[in-house]
């Protein structure tokens, strides 16, 4: 009896055990629009990182990174997520104030990923951790018409974590490994962010590591932007 109860705990701890699925998107040379340099170096790093917690990993880079396919893969793997899980779409390139720019961008705004389409995806998932990492120009964008989808948060929590505000550039330096956003957001997440030292890093500790490493490295012009609904003591 006490050897079947000990296996039926176990089986319930693993059943309940969180996992994290991710989905991480890169794009320095586009089909239509002007190149970048650091994108896709940007998603294998942030895949790398994520690899150390989690077999569950998508890295979509290049020509390969069409508004199809990113959201094709969003919608896959984030619904294997269950309620305890957490998902995590990171994404590098190209923004505009609406949303960001996949592979086969073109001058119409309908050819990108509008925030609209991200927050419809991410409401669709059953995990109640959900975090939004986008290295872009002007992603604090979503900022300005989410008062009118403010349904798509109401169930779960969702954390978005941009790297500039809505009128701004991420900035990125030829002498740099990754841009200036997702360099911070590495060296807090491996660690640098642990203010406390307890092995466990907030929300609010990883916002004011990644916002101070920013802005000194652009001299104050770009700004991150975290937002959303959340608590600050949120372990990511």
């Amino acid at each position: 009896f006490l050897l079947v109860s000990l296996c039926l705990a176990i089986v319930s701890i693993q059943a309940q055990k969180s996992d994290i699925y991710v989905v991480s998107v890169g794009i320095s040379n586009y089909q239509a629009i002007s190149d970048l340099t650091l994108p896709e170096k940007d998603a294998k790093s942030i895949a790398e990182l994520y690899k150390t917690q989690t077999k569950n990993v998508i890295l979509i880079t290049g020509k390969y990174a069409t508004k199809t396919r990113i959201l094709k893969s969003l919608k896959d793997q984030f619904s294997r997520a269950k309620e305890q899980d957490m998902i995590v779409f990171a994404f590098s390139g190209h923004g505009y104030p609406g949303g960001v720019c996949p592979y086969d961008m073109s001058a119409k705004d309908e050819s990108g990923i509008s925030y609209r389409e991200i927050r419809s995806i991410l409401k669709q998932s059953r995990a109640k951790r959900k975090i939004v990492f986008a290295d872009a120009c002007f992603s604090g964008g979503i900022r300005n018409n989410a008062s009118s989808n403010r349904q798509v948060h109401q169930d779960s929590d969702v954390l978005l974590f941009l790297s500039s505000r809505g009128g701004e550039t991420s900035i990125e330096s030829p002498f740099m490994v990754n841009g200036f956003f997702t360099t911070y957001l590495l060296r807090g997440l491996r660690g640098g962010a642990d203010a406390d030292r307890n092995r466990r890093i907030t929300a609010k500790e990883l916002f004011q590591f990644v916002s101070q490493g920013v802005k000194e490295r652009s001299k104050d012009l770009q700004h991150p932007v975290m937002w959303g609904r959340f608590d600050d003591n949120d372990v990511l």
